[in-house]
């Protein structure tokens, strides 16, 4: 699959998954990237490999916490619908 196409079926996985609430819709200030661990892909539902890296972000809602693992272009279209998802919204917007 092209690159572009690629790009854009996981941009909208990380939509939908975010807007249901299976992902968290702003980037949490903390991220751990790693050798994979055969765990699957928050994103993807993919396993993330030993030889590939794994990105790891901790989510806080209320009183739970919940671990997002992602492949690196997983990761990348996950934080780029975050972004997309506080300008609509409005969160990015100076005043």
């Amino acid at each position: 699959m092209p690159l572009k196409a690629l790009e854009n079926e996981l941009r909208l996985l990380a939509r939908n998954r975010i807007q249901e609430g299976r992902l968290p819709s702003s980037v949490p200030a903390r991220a751990w990237a790693g050798r994979g661990n055969d765990a699957p892909c928050s994103l993807c539902d993919k396993l993330i490999g030993k030889e590939d890296i794994e990105y790891e972000v901790e989510s806080v809602a209320g009183e739970s916490t919940r671990i997002h693992r992602f492949h690196f272009l997983c990761h990348a279209a996950w934080q780029l619908e975050c972004a997309r998802h506080e300008h609509l919204s409005g969160a990015g917007r100076k005043r």
